[in-house]
This record gives C-alpha cells, structure tokens and sequence, in this order.
C-alpha cells in the first residue's frame, strides 16, 4: 500500500504542470514551517514566550485592547431597601450578563479576611485589576447644637486583598494621615508596572493613595488636600506627597465625582472649578468646566467624570429636562461636545415600577463607568441602568438593586494559561500556549491547528 501510494504521487507529479508544481512546493514548505511553529517546536515556543512576555509588546497590546471586565463590585447603600446576598457586607460582585458563568461567586467571597473589630466592618473603597481596596470607616461626631450634630470621616486601617488567590495585607494608616479628614482610598499601580506600561498590578507591586483635607488655621471654611502613598514590598512603606497651595472649601462641600485619564476628580459646591489630583504626579490642581456641562456646583449628584478606550475625557451630567447626557472633550481643541443624549422619563416608560411622578426634578447619578451608568429619580429609589454603546435603559439587571458606587473586577492580565497536549502520531506531550492573542499571531502566521488550553 505505502509503494502504490508513493507511485501515485509520482504519476501525479510527473503529469502535473510547472505551475502546479511550483504551487505544491510551496504548499509542502508551508507545511514544514507549520511543523515548527510554537505548537509543536519548543526552541520557537521558549523564543515566542520571551516575546510575548517582553514589556515593549505587553505594553502595546494593552494600548490596543482594553482590559477583560467580567463583572463589577458594587456597594450596598445601608439606607436602601435591598440587603447584601449574604446579609453581613457592604458590597457583592455582579457579574456581566455575557461572563455571568465563567467565574464562580463564591471564589471572590471576602470570608477570608481578618474581621478585627466587628463594630467596624470592612467597606470596599477601590479596585485595581483583580485587586480590592477596603478600609475601616472612622466616623466621629460633632454636636452643633443641643438637637445639631454633623459627622467627620477619618482615615483608619485598611486592607488589599486578592479574592482569586485569597491573600491579602493589611495597611496600618500613618499618623500624618490619620489626623486628617478622609476625601478617599485608591489603588494605583506600581512604579515598576508603570515605567514598564505592560504589566498588571499584583499583591507585590500595588500601591495605596490617600488623600485627605486639612483645615486651615488661618481662614475659617476652607482647607488643603493633602495626598500621601503606601508601597508594598519590603522596602515599602508610607511617603508624604509635596505640600501645595491649593485652596478648597470646607469638608463637607466636597464629593468625589470620578476618575479618568490617570486623575481623580472632586465637585466642590459653591465653586465653580474642580478639584483634580494627578496620580502620576501627585499634584493638585482647579479644572474649569464649560457652564454648559458642569451645570450648577451643588449638582454634584447629577455630575460624573468618566473616561474611554479611546483615552478622551468624558463628562456624564443629567440636565434640568433629565437628559442623560454624555459630553466629551475632543483632543487636540479641547472643545466639549455632546456626544450622546437620554431622555430618562421617555427611555423609561414602561419600565417595572415606573410611577408618573418620578423625575419630577433631575435624577441622581449613583455610579457612573464607561461602560454603563446608574441612576435613579430623586422622588424614590428606583435605579435603572443606562448602556452608553446602546443606550438601551434597563430596570430588571441585577445591578440595578445596589445604590452604591461600583468597581470594576478584572481578570489578571496577562493571562495564565496551562499548557495542552500537542497531537502526535509518535507520542503526546504537554506544550505551552501561548496567552490568547500571542496565539492568535502565530495561528494566521502558520496556519497551525487549533489547540485550547485551560486556565
């Protein structure tokens, strides 16, 4: 059989044209490059690992394509009439509707933390990556009057923690910090992640930002933010931000309205600018927004600054007709534009619990990310969700029973894969796949057989 085949493809070779066979020669040297492709060589697949772990293209991969979001944290607002799932934590993680079966629950349960003091639980102030940031809420009271009383947010101790790999590390709060009012906690990445722009923020290279308010002693209402940064590691540690300049109003004007293009952002009512705080550089600065898109600075609840895969900055503002709408800067001029607009008293008709006195006065905004947007009529709490690729409203999705703020969950980049067993004839072994997209490359470099590995 083997020497009748061999003649066949003799014969066939010897009646073919030159044409043909030009094509059938390149068609068998297609084929030995493919043998030796990274599925199946392991000097191309060590050589393609070192490139895909390279910084340089890591980095431009992620310039490309933006991170992978199955789902999101959300707090639980304690005055809102739907309870946590499991009846003792401020926040629960809703999946997407398209990743609601990739990842179990019950791996990112937060059981696993230290409980401490009980009467001081936990509560979730930021995430980065796969990485959650909770701290401890030091309230402390202050009487006004005899029936007049008015409360200070301190900072206190916090905790970084990985539900995936259940490992966290708890971060004593500095004294400096300490004896200011807290304006917020967040997660940046680490100087090596940074000046590498292509690696993902781990237990070992985050980075804990705090910025507080200190009052002045010279001028009575107004203060300055300060800001100061815990690195981990074990030449880690905390580190106070230069001083500034920057002149705010009182503690309790001042709401955090959202975070983009590597800044975060303060309204402060009665002000016509905004406080802005870069996390590259630590610097504080007043922004100035158009009228037009800021609307009124005690609007603060109806006014968000969110962000784009394209990198341009976004403003979210529900007008005085309760048009949602999305304003965004154009890059170059720096003129704003509005780029998408809701009408939530047409877009919501209809909707399961939908009263005709809602929306009477402008919605407030309760989280706001690129992705969609939560708000609720100021009457009742009522929350539905704004898609801002579709701008389809949506009541029933489960995010929508949280008044709380929401924080993105992401799958640790770039991914872990196993290796997978490569078909061979003479004898199988395990080889390694390289991450999604690298495998990608290779598969239209060669054409070589798909192989699927497990995470």
């Amino acid at each position: 059989w083997r020497t009748r085949g061999r003649v066949a493809a003799a014969a066939g070779a010897a009646t073919a044209s030159p044409r043909e066979r030009r094509g059938a020669s390149r068609s068998r040297q297609g084929q030995r490059a493919c043998t030796t492709s990274p599925t199946t060589s392991s000097s191309s697949c060590k050589r393609w690992r070192r490139i895909v772990a390279a910084a340089a293209f890591l980095a431009r991969f992620r310039s490309l394509h933006a991170a992978h979001v199955p789902g999101h944290h959300h707090v639980v607002d304690p005055s809102f009439k739907e309870p946590p799932p499991d009846g003792n934590s401020n926040h629960v993680y809703v999946p997407d509707p398209s990743t609601a079966d990739a990842i179990d629950r019950r791996r990112l349960a937060l059981d696993f933390l230290p409980e401490g003091d009980r009467s001081l639980p936990w509560e979730l102030g930021d995430s980065r990556g796969s990485l959650l940031l909770l701290y401890r809420r030091n309230i402390v009271w202050h009487r006004i009057t005899y029936r007049t009383w008015y409360s200070e947010l301190h900072f206190s101790d916090m905790v970084v923690c990985d539900p995936l790999t259940r490992t966290y590390q708890t971060i004593l709060c500095s004294d400096e910090a300490g004896s200011r009012l807290f304006l917020g906690v967040f997660l940046l990445d680490g100087v090596a992640v940074d000046e590498s722009g292509g690696g993902f923020i781990t237990m070992s290279n985050f980075r804990v930002l705090a910025v507080g308010y200190e009052s002045h002693d010279f001028e009575d209402g107004r203060g300055t933010p300060r800001a100061s940064v815990f690195s981990s590691g074990s030449e880690g540690g905390w580190q106070i931000a230069a001083e500034n300049d920057v002149s705010i109003p009182e503690y309790a004007l001042i709401s955090f309205i959202g975070r983009a293009r590597s800044s975060l952002y303060w309204m402060m009512e009665r002000e016509s600018v905004v406080l802005a705080l870069d996390e590259t550089t630590l610097e504080f600065s007043l922004i100035e927004f158009p009228c037009t898109v800021m609307g009124m600075p005690e609007e603060s609840s109806a006014f968000r600054v969110i962000g784009g895969h394209d990198g341009a900055l976004r403003v979210v503002r529900v007008m005085v007709n309760n048009d949602l709408t999305v304003f965004v800067q154009l890059q170059g001029s720096g003129e704003w534009v509005a780029e998408k607009v809701v009408s939530l008293p047409e877009a919501t008709c209809g909707q399961p619990g939908r009263e005709e006195t809602y929306f009477q006065r402008p919605a407030k905004i309760v989280s706001a990310s690129t992705r969609y947007i939560l708000v609720t009529p100021q009457e009742e709490t009522w929350i539905v969700s704004v898609d801002l690729e579709t701008l389809e409203v949506e009541r029933a999705h489960e995010r929508n029973r949280y008044a709380g703020a929401a924080y993105p969950f992401e799958l640790p980049w770039p991914p872990a894969l196993q290796a997978c067993r490569a078909a061979d004839r003479r004898r199988s072994r395990r080889i390694y796949v390289p991450p999604t997209f690298a495998y990608e490359l290779v598969n239209c470099i060669c054409n070589a057989p798909t192989c699927s590995g497990t995470s």
